[in-house]
C-alpha cells in the first residue's frame, strides 16, 4: 500500500493506534491543542479523513461533524475519502440476521444505538458518500476486557450468554485503510459499498464471533483472573441477533479472540 495522507479528526484510541502503528503521513485535529498539528495555513490535502468523534451535543442537538468548516474547505479544494467509525449498537437486539443492506426499524433501536444512527445521519448530510464503518467493541493494548476484569469492573458485562461483537483495533485499522484505498481508486463520490440508507457502509465485524461465556472462561483460566460466579453461568439469550458483512472479507490478524487478548497484554 502506498503512503497516504490522513487527517485524523479526533485523536482517541483508534486514531492513536493507527498513528503509532501504520506508517502514513498524518495530521491531527483534536480538542487537545497540544495534540493538534494541523495548520490551516500550510498545504495539506488528505487522501482520507478519519472521523472517530462520538456524538457531541449543543442545546440537545448533535453538532457533528466537528471541524465542519475546515473539512469542507479541504474537500472543496481536493475531494477525499471521509471515513466515520460508528457502532454495531445501531442493530436492534432482535431475532434477526443483519448485514449492511438489511432494513432497520428505527423504533426498535436502543437509546445508545439511536444516538449513533442520528450521528451517521448528520455525517452523511454533509458528506453523502462517506464510508460508515459500524464497528463492534474496539479493544487492544491498554483497553480490553482483561484489564476491566482485573479492576473488577463488571457493569458492562451482559446478563445473558450472548455473542458479543468485538474487534481488535489492529484489524479495524486494516479495514479502514483497505476500503479507504478502494474508494480512492474507484472514486470518492460513488456508492461502492451500498447499505440500507447509506451510500457506503461496512460492518467492521469478524465472520466468526463467540459467546461471552466462552470468552470469560478463557480469561479466567489463561490469565488467572477471578470472575464472579454469576457471570460463569449465564443463560442462553432470549433473542439471537447476528451481524455479518457483505463486503468485509480481508485477512484478519486477530479473528481468534484468544490470540487477540494475548497480543493485547504481551
Amino acid at each position: 500500500m502506498s503512503k497516504l495522507k490522513i487527517l485524523l479528526s479526533g485523536f482517541g484510541f483508534t486514531s492513536q493506534y493507527l498513528y503509532q502503528n501504520f506508517e502514513h503521513d498524518y495530521k491531527i485535529l483534536s480538542r487537545d491543542k497540544n495534540r493538534t498539528n494541523f495548520n490551516f495555513n500550510e498545504p495539506f490535502f488528505p487522501d482520507i479523513v478519519l472521523d472517530t468523534i462520538p456524538p457531541v451535543y449543543e442545546n440537545h442537538q448533535i453538532i457533528n461533524p466537528i471541524y465542519k468548516e475546515i473539512l469542507l474547505d479541504l474537500y472543496n479544494k481536493k475531494p477525499y475519502v471521509y471515513i466515520h467509525i460508528s457502532s454495531t449498537s445501531i442493530y436492534p437486539e432482535v431475532d434477526k440476521e443483519f448485514d449492511e443492506k438489511t432494513p432497520i426499524e428505527l423504533n426498535s433501536i436502543s437509546e445508545r444505538g439511536r444516538k449513533r444512527w442520528d450521528l451517521e445521519e448528520k455525517i452523511i448530510s454533509v458528506f453523502p458518500y462517506a464510508l460508515i464503518l459500524r464497528s463492534g467493541g474496539i479493544y487492544g493494548p491498554g483497553r480490553n476486557l482483561i484489564l476491566s476484569l482485573k479492576n473488577r469492573e463488571y457493569n458492562h458485562l451482559p446478563q445473558e450468554n450472548k455473542v458479543v461483537y468485538r474487534i481488535h483495533v489492529y484489524d479495524l485499522c486494516q479495514i479502514l485503510l483497505f476500503f479507504g484505498q478502494i474508494l480512492l481508486e474507484r472514486g470518492v463520490e460513488i456508492s461502492v459499498f451500498p447499505g440500507y440508507k447509506r451510500n457506503n457502509l461496512i460492518n467492521a465485524v469478524y465472520p466468526q464471533n463467540d459467546p461471552i461465556l466462552d470468552v470469560l472462561k478463557f480469561i479466567k483460566n489463561h490469565f488467572n483472573i477471578e470472575i464472579p460466579e454469576k457471570f460463569l453461568f449465564l443463560e442462553k439469550p432470549k433473542k439471537n441477533r447476528v451481524i455479518k458483512s457483505l463486503y468485509n472479507n480481508i485477512n484478519f490478524r486477530y479473528m481468534d479472540y484468544k490470540k487477540g487478548f494475548i497480543g493485547s497484554i504481551h
